[in-house]
């Protein structure tokens, strides 16, 4: 892996293991995108590519331009469009200079851009990582002039495929329970978007993640471009096609009702887009962002780790907590086999509904007469973790604080609140509100000596404006983004050892913004086990399924959903493909079930050491089967374990062999687990056996599914 500048034709070589992206600084200093794709060893065998046309406009047509500015002949969407004090409205950025530094795990390559007339630079810089076919670029537009500028388009960055080839966009939408649902297109001429403009990004709308191929690659052959923006607010992908047959991918802040305004010396550093290219399919991709986050992006103290078994207070007692309550149930928590017990909504001042208190965190006294200290000591000396969900960003308008800060709330004077669950969203971009919120979580930390902390947000943003608000209403949308993460940041800072969930109405921070700082997410609202696995197979794609958060990943029955009633087995093996918690009210449950959940959490703490540390491979989709089987293959590649669900199988029908990936051909391995049907209906577990890893990857091994809620454990190991 290296960045290389050669002086003599003015080429930027990024090589990646096996990919490389090349730029170029033509005769005009413009800075110009060569190629990006599969490895190359010689950039010079590489040129400047112009449209065919017979006439002299391609001359002057700034083709794959890196960063697109509108000036001149360049009628693409602009990844930057400046507004000077004169009125002018466009930008032409030409190359200053660059420099390259290099880290133990990585290099970084800037690029300093400057307006051939007025003093505004833009610095594009571009992460590599050691090991891993992804660039992060992103750009700092500086304002080195007298007079403001203000911007209207400040995007992170471009990315080109392959000039004059058709390619097909798989991007994620959806809605609440109903997140990460892939759709495939073929992009045509024209422009095509995936944005939000909710203020909450990811997971019940759009994703801020995409991927495009040739329109035949497949999970494990063909090439892949793909691309996730690092943030949790707003944010636009743009996908143009214009008569060139150039695809171009643009990313970053939304322009929606939104722009910044620089004054004199002042910057705006855009979100990362983080961009790879994989030659083996969409599988090699998803491997890459996992040891993108392993390695790299998640917080590297704790990802590692063993992440505990969760019990959640809402699903006995929903809002009606107290200290007795919760003092007594901590018994039935260690003796199902979890390890974390959070109190839910429902603890602090006031708080019995939906409608008030929110904002107010403090302790009931009337529920918690001695705070939540005794209920945080009895469980730490029972060797159980302690956690709280809170909700930060929201207020009710029946609280102590909407009384003393009304004006704190995102609103326009003249127009009555639209509410979500009844609640308000305080305007975080404020510095104020933000060391509110800080000081809130902070204090909640350290006085109750949390384990873990889940946060909440339950509303989009509406209104968004503040009549106090110390700058132009119309960065708010930025600025709250921004401050969000930097809360986010110090208080990983502060405790290093806390767990934090983001939990957003579902998934609805599912990105790469947050998945610096969380530990877990919030994957959905919706725990039906059959919608789960579409659910799942979706998250996992981009994000580690370590990560797959939620208060109850082994779900009541029937589910409140669907109504589906689902065998406990069912749901028990599908919690152990996530982060395992439990959401049956163990108040209610007969003795039989509790011992049964227990033997199943028992088995999850023998495999989770594999399951936490693994890529995920698709063997057969939940989104084109009535089976799906996935395998979590520990990064080492020692040991897998094969998960096999049945929803809906008819006929009788057997699956093909599953052929594994990614072990190593040459070791031994330990299969166990297999369960072989035969014709009279009797099942029973076929004996434990050897073979090497070309076998088990080439032969494969047979699984057999049958009916509705089946479901099956197989464990590969080293010998």
């Amino acid at each position: 892996m290296s960045i290389i500048f050669n002086k003599d034709d003015k080429k930027f070589s990024i090589q990646l293991p096996s990919s490389s992206y090349f730029l170029q600084i033509d005769e005009e200093g413009a800075l110009r995108n060569l190629y990006w794709g599969k490895k190359i060893d010689r950039p010079t065998d590489t040129m400047l590519e112009v449209p065919v046309s017979n006439s002299s406009f391609s001359r002057t047509y700034p083709y794959r331009e890196e960063y697109i500015a509108r000036g001149k002949t360049s009628f693409d969407e602009p990844c930057i469009l400046p507004e000077f004090s004169d009125g002018t409205r466009d930008t032409r950025l030409i190359y200053k200079s660059h420099s390259i530094t290099k880290f133990d795990d990585g290099e970084l390559l800037s690029i300093l851009m400057e307006d051939e007339f007025y003093p505004f630079m833009v610095e594009l810089r571009y992460r590599i990582y050691d090991g891993l076919d992804l660039i992060s670029k992103n750009a700092v537009i500086t304002n080195n002039g007298s007079d403001s500028v203000k911007l209207t388009r400040m995007k992170s960055g471009t990315m080109y495929t392959h000039w004059g080839r058709p390619m097909r966009l798989m991007y994620f939408s959806g809605r609440w329970g109903r997140e990460y649902q892939k759709e495939y297109i073929d992009l045509q001429k024209g422009r095509f978007v995936i944005d939000n403009r909710r203020g909450t990004c990811a997971g019940p709308n759009f994703v801020p993640f995409y991927a495009l191929d040739e329109g035949c690659t497949t999970e494990t052959s063909g090439g892949v471009w793909y691309g996730t923006l690092h943030w949790s607010g707003n944010f636009k992908i743009e996908f143009e096609q214009p008569y060139t047959n150039q695809v171009c991918v643009t990313a970053g802040v939304n322009d929606f009702d939104c722009e910044i305004v620089l004054k004199a010396g002042e910057y705006f550093e855009t979100p990362l887009f983080t961009i790879g290219y994989s030659d083996g399919g969409y599988e090699k991709m998803s491997e890459t962002l996992y040891d993108f986050q392993f390695d790299f992006l998640a917080p590297q103290n704790k990802v590692h780790n063993i992440f505990p078994i969760i019990y959640n207070s809402w699903y006995p007692y929903e809002m009606n907590v107290n200290e007795e309550k919760c003092l007594s149930f901590l018994d039935k928590v260690k003796e199902v086999g979890a390890e974390l017990f959070v109190i839910d909504d429902g603890w602090f001042k006031g708080r019995t509904s939906q409608l008030s208190s929110l904002g107010d965190w403090e302790v009931d006294k009337e529920k918690f007469p001695n705070g939540l200290k005794p209920i945080s000591d009895k469980a730490h000396s029972m060797g159980l973790l302690f956690g709280l969900w809170i909700e930060p960003e929201m207020v009710n308008e029946n609280s102590d604080l909407f009384k003393k800060h009304p004006e704190w709330v995102l609103h326009y004077p003249n127009r009555s609140r639209t509410k979500f669950t009844h609640q308000c969203v305080l305007n975080l971009a404020r510095e104020d509100v933000k060391e509110f919120v800080f000081n809130a979580v902070d204090t909640i930390i350290s006085e109750f000596n949390l384990d873990y902390v889940k946060w909440d947000m339950n509303s989009y943003f509406s209104e968004v404006g503040d009549p106090e608000y110390n700058g132009n209403q119309k960065e708010i949308w930025i600025r709250y983004t921004q401050n969000l993460l930097d809360v986010w940041k110090t208080l990983n800072e502060k405790y290093p050892k806390v767990l934090f969930e983001c939990c957003a109405h579902g998934g609805a921070r599912s990105d790469y913004g947050m998945a610096r700082y969380s530990d877990r997410i919030n994957r959905s609202d919706n725990a039906d086990p059959i919608d789960v696995l579409k659910l799942h197979e979706g998250f996992s794609t981009y994000l580690l399924s370590k990560l797959a958060g939620g208060a109850g990943n082994i779900s009541p029955s029937p589910n409140g959903i669907n109504g589906r009633k689902v065998p406990l087995k069912f749901r028990a093996f599908l919690g152990m493909t996530g982060s395992m918690s439990v959401g049956i009210n163990l108040l209610k449950a007969p003795a039989e079930e509790i011992a049964e959940i227990k033997n199943y959490l028992d088995e999850y703490k023998r495999i989770r050491d594999i399951t936490q540390n693994a890529y995920v491979y698709r063997l057969a989709s939940a989104f084109d089967n009535s089976y799906t089987v996935w395998e979590y293959l520990k990064r080492d590649k020692s040991a897998a374990i094969i998960f096999v669900f049945a929803h809906g199988m008819n006929f009788r029908d057997v699956p093909p062999r599953m052929r594994l990936r990614g072990l190593n051909a040459e070791k031994m391995y330990r299969v166990s687990g297999i369960e072989h049907y035969f014709e009279d209906g009797f099942r029973e577990e076929v004996p434990e056996y050897t073979s090497k890893g070309d076998a088990l990857m080439n032969f494969g091994v047979q699984v057999e599914p049958r009916g509705d809620y089946d479901c099956q454990i197989i464990k590969i190991k080293e010998v």
